[in-house]
């Protein structure tokens, strides 16, 4: 999957009211942070940003690009509007390809046409997975294929490629379910039907 560019500007507005006029004049508040560098505070267009977030999320690598210098990062933190919802603030961590770097990744089952119907459903238990490995052997999301499952037979973190990739390392309990196929019937209990001597009997 392709990663996207985030172009920014510096910015060194940082008062409550200095940032409320930058989102009246279509911009987001960003940081972009590592842990040998000094903290950028940035600005990046809503209209580009709300464009990416619709297919990436926390998690994802980008690649953000100020004053014609481009940096590798991931998406590490998304604010939204508590009723809202539109992005108040994002925080990005710049990557060293020398450090192995921690992140939770998303996981997005497909194929579920083939196994859903008006009985049955898929339901997702995880929607992510934290992971450790160098930024080069990070990926984008983790996809999950769900075209050939069954009932009882969930689809444990172990079962994902990326559990058996020696560049990764899968920092959760590979016995956790990532999703199962359920139904919508309702299994309903029925009382045994008395017959007319035990209704007598209650008398």
């Amino acid at each position: 999957m392709q990663i996207p560019l985030l172009k920014a500007e510096q910015r060194e507005k940082t008062r409550k009211t200095q940032l409320k006029t930058l989102r009246k004049e279509g911009f987001v508040p960003a940081i972009l942070y590592s842990y040998n560098k000094k903290t950028r505070h940035i600005s990046l267009q809503r209209k580009e940003l709300d464009r990416i977030l619709n297919e990436y999320g926390v998690g994802s690598s980008v690649q953000v690009e100020i004053n014609d210098e481009k940096s590798a990062a991931i998406i590490k933190e998304i604010q939204r509007h508590i009723t809202k919802d539109y992005v108040l603030h994002i925080d990005l961590q710049e990557l060293d390809e020398n450090k192995k770097i921690k992140v939770k990744i998303p996981l997005r089952a497909i194929n579920k046409a083939a196994v859903e119907s008006s009985i049955s459903f898929i339901q997702q238990q995880k929607v992510e997975v934290e992971i450790q490995t160098y930024p080069k052997y990070l990926p984008q999301l983790i996809q999950v294929d769900v075209s050939e499952m069954k009932f009882g037979e969930p689809i444990l973190i172990k079962d994902l490629d990326i559990y058996n990739d020696e560049n990764i390392e899968v920092l959760e309990n590979g016995g956790e379910i990532v999703a199962l196929l359920a139904t919508n019937l309702k299994v309903e209990s029925t009382e045994k039907e008395l017959t007319t001597e035990e209704k007598l009997r209650k008398w």
